[in-house]
């Protein structure tokens, strides 16, 4: 709201509102409001931002995420030792998720 104290010489008699809806004034001393203000807004999301919210998450998960696993790194250290990787289905199975990967 913009207050007018004086303009020259003359005594402030009104107030200048810059929203509607807000109260007006008629004089220094009464106030009476115009008309009501809104009861609710809203917003709406595009399904795109919404989707570009989950990437961007998603992106700060993986940065945040180290790109070596010390466990994993360990327990696969630990199954080669033991033989676990040994025979030719392993084999098999390694060379198939290699070429899904390509």
């Amino acid at each position: 709201m913009v207050d007018i104290r004086s303009i020259g010489n003359l005594p402030p008699q009104t107030r200048v509102t810059e929203r509607t809806g807000a109260p007006s004034v008629t004089s220094s001393k009464k106030a009476t409001v115009t008309e009501s203000a809104p009861s609710s807004d809203s917003v709406q999301i595009s399904q795109g931002a919404k989707e570009a919210q989950v990437v961007s998450r998603l992106v700060s998960d993986a940065k945040s995420t180290p790109d070596i696993r010390p466990e994993v790194v360990q327990k696969a250290r630990e199954t080669l030792e033991s033989g676990g990787y040994d025979g030719v289905e392993v084999s098999r199975e390694a060379a198939r998720n290699i070429l899904g990967l390509l």
